[in-house]
């Protein structure tokens, strides 16, 4: 794998020197290059530099773990021709502090299962952790009414805030606050527009035997509402499913369900229902419930039972779960929020308060607190807390 990495990168410094010089003289002052050239041949960047303290506790604040991150993230598209885009993006992430050392192999943990090939280099793996990871390589190419990719992209089928049935290709988990851009996968994807403003949208994902992805998406805009069908496989079964995006008066009105039909691991159905409200004075509101069929709905007698190692089959680990978001930004340059989730059946409470605070431009300190509560062994306690402290700046 480390030769397939080193010839990723290899091939990518030499893209970036056959077009470093049409690139400056685009993005400076030489007049050289025409404007029709400067539209095509272009080599843009940006990205940002991270630094996330993080402070866990046990139950009962018996006993804290402290680690830290360093995060770079680097982002390359070049536009050779005006039918014609590239991208990569390259997450360099240093980790260090008490929980590095208590988890054996912690460089392992940091691989994308959704990533067929392995493009991802620990250069430092022992006390602390310096990891590389090739987040997207991709090329398209696009015309009028369609658009061909392929590599490493993410397919973004979600249309709901915390969960998303029709996520297919690649899941996320929105506790990783920290992780805007969300993972994505070894696929080939294209689209087609047709005039009316309605589109088709297929996809396969190649994740291993056994673990590959492939489905169509259809999507129109009718009576005020955004609708899709979904139907393909996942991994071990077909499924079918859709969502819908509109409004009922002035509050919003989504939804997402997806049907697993039955396989080696039997039939399974997760739905959402979500709202979300604006208010005169600013403060926004957001309301969702989540159904899982295969998820627990009793109270776990231990509470690592309640694992949050998520996919498209899995959004949560309960059976029912309802989520309210509460949200305002109190200055052009302060704002907050407070997720919190409730799940009857198991009797679990996630508290997941944020605050925000812009100190220059492009420059970001956030505040972030989760709290996790469960019944186990009949009595409703805390199980564990995290605070997180994040500088971000933009480039």
């Amino acid at each position: 794998m480390k030769r397939v990495y080193d010839t990723v990168l290899c091939l990518f410094a030499l893209v970036l020197g056959a077009s470093a010089q049409d690139s400056t003289m685009v993005n400076g002052d030489s007049t050289a290059v025409n404007a029709d050239s400067a539209a095509e041949n272009k080599l843009t960047f940006n990205g940002y530099l991270k630094d996330l303290q993080t402070l866990t506790f046990t139950g009962g604040f018996k006993q804290a773990v402290s680690s830290s991150l360093l995060h770079h993230r680097l982002n390359v598209k070049w536009k050779p021709l005006g039918t014609l885009t590239a991208a990569a993006e390259f997450r360099n992430r240093f980790f260090w502090g008490e929980e590095v050392k208590a988890v054996p192999g912690y460089a392992d943990l940091l691989r994308n299962k959704n990533e067929l090939v392995d493009l991802s280099k620990a250069w430092i793996d022992k006390e602390v952790v310096l990891h590389t990871n090739t987040e997207r390589l991709w090329a398209e190419y696009h015309r009028e009414r369609w658009n061909l990719r392929a590599g490493r992209q993410r397919i973004n089928w979600g249309i709901t805030t915390l969960w998303n049935p029709n996520d297919l290709f690649n899941t996320y988990n929105f506790l990783d606050f920290d992780y805007e851009e969300r993972p994505g996968s070894d696929a080939v994807k294209g689209q087609y527009f047709f005039k009316d403003g309605r589109n088709v949208e297929a996809a396969v994902a190649f994740q291993g035997r056994g673990r590959s992805v492939g489905a169509v998406k259809y999507f129109v805009n009718t009576g005020g509402y955004d609708l899709q069908a979904i139907g393909g496989w996942y991994r071990e079964s077909w499924v079918i499913g859709g969502g819908w995006a509109g409004s009922i008066g002035e509050a919003g009105f989504k939804g997402e369900a997806m049907y697993f039909m039955p396989g080696d691991s039997g039939g399974h159905f997760n739905g959402v229902v979500e709202g979300d409200y604006v208010l005169d004075n600013g403060w926004y509101g957001n309301v969702g419930g989540l159904f899982n069929s295969g998820g627990l709905n009793r109270p776990a007698e231990d509470w690592r039972a309640l694992h949050f190692d998520l996919s498209s089959r899995n959004l949560m680990p309960v059976k029912w779960a309802v989520a309210l978001t509460a949200g305002k930004e109190f200055t052009p340059l302060f704002s907050g929020s407070l997720t919190t989730v409730y799940a009857p059946g198991t009797n679990m409470l996630i508290l997941f308060p944020s605050l925000k605070y812009s100190l220059v431009t492009n420059l970001d300190v956030d505040l972030v607190w989760q709290s996790f509560f469960a019944q186990t062994n009949r009595l409703f306690e805390d199980q564990g807390h995290g605070v997180f402290l994040r500088i971000r700046w933009s480039y």
